[in-house]
Order: C-alpha cells, then structure tokens, then sequence
C-alpha cells in the first residue's frame, strides 16, 4: 500500500497518507504484538515510505527532464523544419528566441551576427529586448571588455556574466542594463564548421544568475542551432549569387536579366511606356585575348563593365550574357535622342584607352537597339532583335550604334531557312562544282583554274554563294562543306593531270574558320595528297586579303606549314581590304588576284588602271605571278597584257564550267 500509494497519488498527499497509515496501524496492533514485533513492523512501514518518496521524487525530477528535452525536440524540429524551408534568417532567428523564451519565462535571448568589416556585431534578433537597449548594441565593437557578447565574440569562449551591474566587462553599459532590467548575461561565440566567428548568442535573467549543467547544455545547442541557420542562408545567399550574376564582373546574368526584364516589361505595360534594349558587343575582342591573353581580356571585360555602369542612368539595368557581350535595359519612357544620347556616351567611354598590366589597350564597341513595345512584345524577340540590330552595326563598320529594322526581321527568317535549308543540302549533297578557267595572257593556255561551289536546290533553283557562305561561315557548317569540296576537286584534278594536262593547278577558296584550332582541316588536306598520290602543285590555297591582316600570326602559321610541302598560296580580292604592301614582303605568296572592282572600272587614263599597274609591277619586283580577275573587255586584256600581268580571269576569258564541260575545254587544248 505504501509503494502503490506513490504511483497513484500525489508525493506530499501520499507521504501524509502513509503517514496516517503508519500511526492506525501503531495504533491498532501495539497491544497484539510484542514490542519486538511491532518495532520491525513499524520500521519497516517508515523504511519503505522514505524510499518510496525518494524513488518518487528522483522519477519527477527524471520526467521533469524527460520533458524538458521533449520540449526542446519540439523547438529544435520546429526551427530545423523552417532552415529545411529555405525560411530566411529574419524568420528563423526569432522564431528560436521566441521558442527558448516560451519554455523559460525567467530568461530574455538575443543573438548578434558579425558585420562585414568583422570588426562589430550587429542585432540579428532580440524580440522580447527593449528597443533602446537593442539599438544601444547594434554595431558593438568587437573586444575583451566590450560586454558579454564583444567580450565572447573576440576571445571565442563562453562569458559568464553573473552580476551585470559589478561586472569590469559591462561598467559602459550598467546603467543601460539596469534600465532595461538586466542583471545577468551568458553569451556563448557562434563559431561555423570552418572556425569562421559568426557571431553571439546570450541569456540575459533579470536578477543575479549562475549557470548549472543544464543551462550549459541550452546555451551549446541553441548556439549549434544558430550556426546551422546561418550557414545555411550564407549557403543559399552564396548559390542565388552564383545562379544569377556573372562571376568574372559581378554583373547580373541572363537569369538574373530577365527577372528584371519581365517586371520591367509588366511596368512599362500598365504604365503605357517604353523600353529600350542595348545589346553591346566588344569589336574584335578575340583579338585582343590571342595577342594580349586572356587574363588581360578579363579584366578589360571588368573595367568594361564598370565604365558601362558609369555612363547609364540609375534605373537602369546592365547585365552580362557571356563572352564579351553586354544587355543594357533602359527603363522609363525614353526618346530615341536620350537612347542615342547615352549611347553614344557608352562608345566614347568604352573607346577611351585602358591601362592593364602596363600595357595601353583600345578597342571600339558595337550597339544594337530594339525597343519594347515597338519592335517586340516579348523577352525573347526583344533580346532576339537586339542582336540582329547589334550584327549590322558591326556590318557597317563597327563602333556605331544601329536600330532595329523591320527589314532585319525579314533577313533573320530568311538567314534562318537558309540554315535549316543548309544542314539538308550537305546531307543530300545537293552541291556541285563548277571550274572558272584562269588564263594565261600572253598565250591564252590554259593550266589553271578557280574551283567555285553552286547549290542547286530543289525547290529554290540555284542559290547564289553570297547568299549561303556567309551563312555557313557563321554557323561552322562551312567545315563540313569545304571537305565536301576538296575530296571533289583532288578527285578530279588528280584524273585531268593524269589524261589531259599534266601541270593543271584548282584553285580553293579557304574561310577563316578552318584557320582556327592552328588549321588542322588545311593541314590534314596537304597530308592526305600523298597518300592519295596526288602532286601538292596540283592544289592552291587561296586567302582573302582581310584573312591574312586580321588573323596574320594564326594564318601564316598554317600557310608556312603548306607551302614548305608544295601548295601554292594566292591572295584573293587584292585591294579591297587593309592592303598593306609590307605582308607581301614579308610573307611567301605565290600569287595576287587583282579584284575585279579595279579591273572593270579601268580606263586609260583613271585611277584603278594606274593601282592595277602598280600592283603588277610591285608583284614582279617581288616574283608573285598577278592574275587579273573580272575580266570582261578586249581593252581590259589589252591593258592588262601590256602593263605585265601574267594570268586573266573573267567572263571574256572563260566562264565557269560545269566539270563535263570543263574537260571539253581541257582536252582542246590538249590538241592545241
């Protein structure tokens, strides 16, 4: 009865219980029994109710804690179900203060985050706090002697601070505690897994308080469970930087732009206004990264960008999509002379010389604008169009600013079915080859000729090269097509000097792109002529003027490996381009084409015939043979026979033939 007692009853209402059983039963029995007897009965009864208590109590105080803990499992699933959420620390840092202080009515918390100087805490959360108080200590320097949380914070140890207004550490503050109705503070250093402070968390109690093992044991895990909060919304802070904005310039990316975009786009809508679009485009800034190196180029793209943040308004928005290209968004309603305005301040800034590394660079830019809702109404057109308006100001010369068209859009969708139509031809091989001979002039032989790709479509009839080779230079497809051309021409050219004229040279027009990656399709051409026996002579390489200026270390590489293996290198469009006479010197060519622009503008007495004699004469000073395209009069024949040129091409001449047609001509001249 006295164990059971326990289970059932209250602890004091029990004790009283048993003790009243106690006494009845000394009471009723101490006549029956002997002393003895009743004695050990009695003891036993007293025995077994103080173990009872004590057994009773030390199971409260055991449930007490089981609770407790319970409790504290509850808070902390709680705040890690809010960290899991990805809940943002304003949320999750009051909601362990507010949990900690529900289950402890006697304590107030607060927790300090270090600043970005990492020299002072900064308030994180105090919500049960006075505002004076917590305004007081926002931005607490960081120092032993700098109150509980400074203190803790600069030596990284726990402080214990039992009597606020005696302490060394808190005499500043004293009377700012006291008003606030502080007597003590515990503070415990926030320190991440990398041994990186993060900052403080403190129990203040209103009156005079020592810490026992299991206020210990609340200060670690509140403080394990700031430093998970914390680190996880540095975590998540760190991958939304990382998604959204440009490592190299800290601009914002694409993601991030259209975000910006998008509610830039709603504003304008509900506000009945415009916005532009500036897509900006370094000039030639591959270049820059092939002589200078990349490293240069990354932090010209730096300073790039903040020149470009320097010239915009504050409103508006500049982000970088990659590579040296830059969107600016101008927001608000904006007239074409504030957008040209401020475009032209971006090509005036951006043209300014740069000092990197010691060196002075320069370089232009190249702008495209196509303004919402004008020319678009949606993300992806706008941006679409934008480059489309950017690509014809470098057409026209660069470092210009150009407007969308309605025309570019024509062109794009065009520029798009020639692509697809493309991809389709080389798998069908829809191509075929046609061979302008090359005459000599003073004989009229012939032993050269200019192989010239045609694409016969289908449906579409004859598409011009004008059309599709730049196109296909642009895309790569260009590769593939110009293999296509060469294992035709070599298989021909290899029969037709084999039956009909032994010392036959085709000449082949290269594209800048099979220059790249050190010319590795050009150089594997060369190599395959002697496996397939067929003499380098039988081949030229020919280059446009522009090619061999713009990409001169790239290319020469490649043509020096060439020609120390027999191939001919001749220069196309002689004239058009830098025309700089001091790459004839200095590089081996075999031969110059004078292009047809100065040959059918001829006269006795203009201009172009006085450049086309010039140019035959510095060749032969020289000894690079001239062929003379365009041809298409006697007296431009004439001219051209009399002034030294050796070769002539041109409707006059010959046309381009067709390879059937093309042997015809071969073989008459095999009987002549």
């Amino acid at each position: 009865m006295v164990v059971a007692s326990f289970y059932l009853l209250p602890t004091i209402m029990a004790s009283v219980l048993n003790g009243i059983l106690i006494t009845v039963t000394y009471l009723i029995t101490y006549q029956q029994l002997d002393s003895f007897t009743l004695t050990r009965i009695i003891i036993s009864m007293v025995l077994t109710n103080v173990f009872a208590l004590a057994f009773s109590v030390f199971m409260q105080n055991k449930n007490r804690q089981l609770l407790e803990n319970d409790k504290f499992n509850q808070l902390r699933n709680k705040i890690l179900e809010l960290i899991a959420a990805a809940d943002h620390l304003s949320k999750i840092l009051p909601a362990i203060i507010l949990g900690i202080e529900k289950e402890h009515p006697d304590v107030l918390c607060s927790i300090l985050l270090i600043d970005d100087s990492g020299k002072h805490l900064v308030l994180g959360s105090a919500p049960s706090l006075p505002d004076f108080y917590n305004k007081a200590v926002d931005g607490i320097a960081i120092g032993r002697g700098k109150g509980s949380c400074g203190t803790a914070a600069f030596t990284r140890e726990r402080v214990t601070v039992t009597d606020i207004s005696t302490h060394p550490y808190w005499t500043a503050w004293a009377e700012l505690a006291k008003k606030a109705g502080l007597g003590s503070c515990w503070s415990e250093p926030i320190i991440d897994s990398k041994g990186k402070l993060l900052g403080t968390f403190a129990i203040y109690h209103r009156t005079k308080s020592t810490p026992n093992e299991m206020d210990f044991t609340l200060i670690e895990q509140i403080s394990n469970l700031v430093r998970i909060a914390i680190e996880r919304d540095k975590a998540d802070k760190i991958i939304w930087h990382q998604a959204n904005f440009d490592n190299l310039t800290q601009l914002p990316n694409r993601n991030l732009l259209i975000e910006h975009l998008t509610a830039a786009i709603e504003n304008a809508k509900r506000d009945k206004k415009q916005i532009a679009i500036a897509m900006l485009d370094i000039d030639n800034f591959k270049d820059i990264n092939d002589s200078l190196g990349h490293s240069v180029g990354d932090k010209l793209l730096v300073e790039s960008a903040n020149r470009i943040k320097s010239c915009i308004r504050k409103n508006d928005i500049v982000a970088r999509l990659g590579g040296d290209e830059f969107i600016i968004v101008l927001v608000g309603t904006i007239t074409e002379i504030d957008i040209d305005n401020i475009g032209q301040k971006l090509l005036s800034t951006l043209a300014q010389p740069y000092t990197i590394d010691d060196q002075s660079v320069h370089y232009t830019a190249s702008i495209g604008i196509a303004r919402y809702p004008d020319d678009a109404a949606n993300i992806d057109t706008l941006l679409r169009n934008a480059d489309q308006a950017m690509y014809n100001a470098k057409a026209q010369g660069r470092n210009s600013i150009h407007y969308f068209t309605e025309h570019m859009r024509t062109d794009f969708l065009k520029r798009m079915e020639i692509i697809k139509d493309l991809r389709i031809a080389i798998t069908q091989q829809q191509f075929h080859m046609v061979y302008q001979p090359i005459v000599n002039l003073s004989n009229n032989t012939i032993t050269k000729a200019e192989a010239l790709i045609r694409w016969q479509h289908p449906e579409k009839g004859l598409i011009s090269p004008l059309d599709f080779i730049p196109i296909a230079e642009a895309t790569g497809l260009i590769t593939e097509i110009s293999e296509w051309i060469f294992n035709e021409v070599t298989q021909k050219v290899k029969y037709w000097r084999e039956t009909y004229c032994q010392n036959l040279m085709i000449s082949i027009n290269t594209s800048p792109v099979q220059y790249k990656n050190k010319g590795k399709q050009i150089t594997a051409w060369v190599d395959s002529l002697k496996e397939r026996e067929i003499d380098p002579q039988a081949i030229a390489i020919e280059i446009t003027e522009n090619l061999l200026m713009e990409n001169q270390a790239e290319v020469v590489s490649v043509l020096d490996q060439i020609r120390l293996k027999g191939i001919a290198v001749s220069i196309d469009d002689f004239g058009t381009g830098y025309c700089s006479f001091s790459y004839l010197k200095n590089y081996a060519i075999d031969y110059l084409k004078i292009d047809k622009s100065f040959v059918q503008n001829m006269s006795a007495d203009n201009k172009d015939a006085a450049l086309c004699e010039a140019i035959i004469v510095m060749a032969s000073k020289l000894n690079i043979d001239v062929i003379a395209e365009g041809i298409e009069t006697d007296q431009q024949k004439e001219f051209l026979t009399k002034a030294g040129c050796r070769y002539g091409q041109g409707y006059l001449l010959a046309m381009p033939l067709v390879k059937d047609d093309f042997e015809q001509l071969l073989i008459k001249e095999q009987k002549k």
